[in-house]
């Protein structure tokens, strides 16, 4: 069985964040509803995609403890890191630019730095989701200043812009995750990164 897990944090008030778009990507996959894991502290759905099962987990710890859950799906239901794939918000792309990646650091990401410590490999699939403005004059990324700049960034809601293309962002995203898991990883990066 393959586990998306959908990284952000629970509660209205963070809901519609940039920091939030992993666990958003998967929320608009699902029409009826969410099963709650008192275990792993997260909200979980199943379905299949092509002919394998998936479980999509959203953790209801905050971000920076999104490696609780993780480890739970890792330690109590025998989840395989290389059926793991994680979603998250990541800075350093163009805003709905999306990247897969395997084996690799956090890249600041605090949800992904908790999940990393907590099973102490860096051994499963990432989908980054960029969030990062770029500048009118140039196209490059305009990351915000580490610190409370980038915090504040992070946890802002999406501008009326960005609302507009989650749908086509949301789409994409879906689409890799197929492409993972009926074709392979290899297959996935080649095409969509």
């Amino acid at each position: 069985m393959f586990y998306i897990v959908g990284l952000g944090n629970p509660g209205e008030k963070y809901r519609n964040t940039r920091h939030n778009i992993g666990r958003l990507v998967l929320e608009d996959m699902v029409d009826d509803g969410w099963d709650k894991n008192k275990g792993a502290n997260a909200l979980y759905t199943r379905k299949t995609v092509g002919s394998e099962p998936v479980e999509l987990v959203l953790p209801e710890t905050y971000m920076n403890r999104s490696g609780e859950t993780v480890r739970y799906l890792i330690d109590k239901q025998e989840a395989r890191l290389n059926e793991m794939i994680v979603i998250h918000d990541d800075i350093d792309l163009p805003f709905g630019e999306i990247k897969i990646a395997k084996s690799r650091g956090a890249g600041g990401n605090n949800g992904v730095t908790s999940i990393i410590k907590a099973i102490n490999s860096k051994d499963f699939v990432r989908i980054r989701i960029g969030i990062a403005p770029t500048s009118f004059w140039t196209g490059k990324v305009k990351r915000p200043a580490g610190g409370g700049p980038l915090e504040r960034f992070v946890l802002k809601p999406f501008s009326v812009r960005e609302r507009s293309t989650l749908p086509d962002i949301y789409k994409n995203v879906s689409s890799a995750i197929d492409a993972i898991i009926i074709e392979g990883i290899d297959f996935a990066m080649n095409r969509f990164n």
